[in-house]
């Protein structure tokens, strides 16, 4: 019997999307998925072009589905309309798309999508700002780029619990720690940027974090790279990648975020087999550590 192939796209290969890919090959090599794993390398016409390729290929073998992290908000909507017209089925991962209830409707196959919650995530880092700065204070905030429905909303859940008190300096990044590495190095030859005036540095990400941190050791001023370095620093990544730091106190905090690949393939795989669509909107878990309680101690 042959298996059914799925293709997953995702943006790029950094920390994150590199365990989403891992736990991806698990659990299809588990559910009896023939596997195709494509990077777009932060493109956006790249991936909707290599997605399209195989839709309309008469070489390739015919995919099942297509699980696809989109690289900006739109969401690859075209690309969706002509996989699910050809009869494939079709997830988003992390990203909030506007064009699956008419999917929904018009087909029987799977459309569905799953993702973290970006805003809560968001609300959760603001909190942990929050808590640890009581009296108020200035943040270093290294956000994903603004095409990017991920840093968008976490931004805009951090805004909605962020207190006037805390005033925010924002440094755009690519995805990936050689991005933020270059925005904070270029940020730090302004005049401006002295580690006198921030208490926090806080990231999108914990590769934002390493980032800030390896630009920060390239401050020829021992005094100022010794300052700049004893600031808190907080950030988000999953468990495996960030409570260990916690723990060992090189991060003072993170927001734990969690994989969406495994639970996606564990509900196309059902939904493959009862011919039932899943929920049209799915949300994993998401959770300070330390707990806030905790963190205020």
């Amino acid at each position: 019997m042959t298996k059914p192939r799925v293709v997953v796209s995702l943006p790029n290969d950094n920390a994150y999307l590199h365990e989403q890919e891992l736990a991806a090959k698990r659990a299809g090599e588990r559910l009896g998925f023939d596997l195709l794993v494509l990077h777009a390398n932060d493109d956006a016409v790249t991936q909707s072009q290599q997605l399209l390729e195989i839709i309309q290929s008469r070489s390739e073998p015919r995919p099942s589905a297509f699980m696809v992290e989109p690289v900006v908000h739109t969401g690859l909507r075209r690309v969706a309309e002509v996989a699910v017209e050809a009869g494939m089925a079709w997830v988003v991962s992390n990203a909030n798309v506007d064009y699956l209830p008419k999917l929904r409707t018009s087909s029987k196959i799977p459309v569905f999508s799953i993702s973290q919650d970006h805003r809560e995530i968001g609300r959760l880092q603001g909190k942990q700002m929050a808590t640890l700065l009581p009296q108020g204070g200035s943040v270093l905030y290294i956000q994903g780029p603004s095409s990017s429905t991920v840093a968008t909303e976490r931004t805009e859940g951090m805004e909605r619990i962020r207190p006037s008190n805390l005033q925010l300096t924002t440094l755009r990044s690519k995805w990936g720690e050689e991005g933020a590495f270059q925005s904070t190095c270029a940020w730090l030859k302004l005049a401006t940027s002295r580690p006198e005036r921030y208490d926090l540095v806080a990231g999108h990400s914990l590769e934002f974090v390493r980032g800030a941190r390896r630009a920060f050791q390239t401050i020829e001023n021992a005094e100022l790279q010794k300052k700049w370095q004893g600031l808190p620093f907080i950030g988000m990544g999953i468990a495996s990648q960030v409570k260990t730091l916690v723990d060992g106190r090189s991060l003072t905090a993170a927001v734990v975020t969690s994989l969406t690949m495994d639970r996606a393939m564990e509900m196309l795989a059902q939904a493959l087999e009862t011919q039932k669509q899943p929920p049209e909107n799915t949300f994993v878990e998401a959770a300070s550590y330390p707990e806030l309680q905790k963190l205020a101690q």
